[in-house]
């Protein structure tokens, strides 16, 4: 297939799915226990992510070594970020959303690569991927767009923020359709470095704030329901 239209395919992928969930943020109601349950929600379907498909992906294609190694630098690209952002971004949910928003970012470029490689491997597989991954990426827009919700923020910037963390995948599409089966332990790089940005923000930002909105069990109960969701 053409490495251009593989290419569009990775951008609309990307873009299409976050931005959904972006866009589906918008007819969320506004009231703390709702905002916490959701939060809590994002935190339980993101670890599903982390503990089912990132590191087990990871581990397979390059091993115990390099997933270890992928998880250490992505911490330390989100402990870098956040004394950097500190500074600037005073909201703490304000906070999680950027690191959050990166995380999803980093994630979805290995995400094109494995879609650009799958069009030149079976090219039946391809379109079936693709759609999965869109799917796949409406309730990661989603949780990026719900702490941007709790702090206010325009309507029209929370979809384009979730349409941005979209556009690492048609990068990855393009460069998984150029080079053909990329090396496995970069793909496992990838993939774990994007798995343990997330598991730290999901530990020190997303469960913390959304027990900080709402007291009572709301949050608990989102994380499970999240996670059960994600096995779904």
């Amino acid at each position: 297939m053409n490495i251009l239209i593989i290419t569009l395919y990775g951008f609309l992928v990307g873009i299409v799915g976050t931005g959904l969930g972006g866009v589906l943020s918008l007819f969320i109601k506004n009231t703390s226990s709702s905002l916490s349950f959701l939060l809590g929600l994002t935190g339980g379907f993101m670890l599903f992510i982390v503990t089912f498909h990132l590191l087990p992906e990871s581990f397979i294609l390059g091993g115990l070594f390099t997933t270890i190694i992928g998880i250490i630098l992505g911490i330390l690209l989100v402990i870098l970020v956040e004394e950097k952002i500190e500074n600037m971004v005073k909201s703490p949910h304000m906070k999680s959303s950027l690191l959050l928003g990166i995380s999803i970012a980093v994630h979805n470029f290995p995400e094109g690569l494995a879609l650009g490689s799958s069009f030149l491997t079976m090219s039946n597989l391809g379109p079936v991927l693709s759609l999965a991954m869109l799917l796949h990426n409406i309730p990661e827009g989603l949780s990026m767009a719900i702490p941007l919700k709790v702090n206010k923020i325009s309507p029209w910037l929370i979809v384009l923020y979730t349409i941005l963390t979209g556009i690492p995948t048609g990068i990855g599409a393009f460069i998984g359709s150029y080079m053909g089966m990329i090396s496995n332990i970069f793909i496992s790089l990838c993939l774990s470095f994007a798995g343990g940005t997330m598991l730290y923000i999901i530990c020190d930002e997303i469960i913390p704030n959304a027990k900080t909105l709402h007291k009572g069990r709301a949050s608990s109960i989102g994380i499970v329901i999240g996670f059960m969701i994600g096995i779904i």
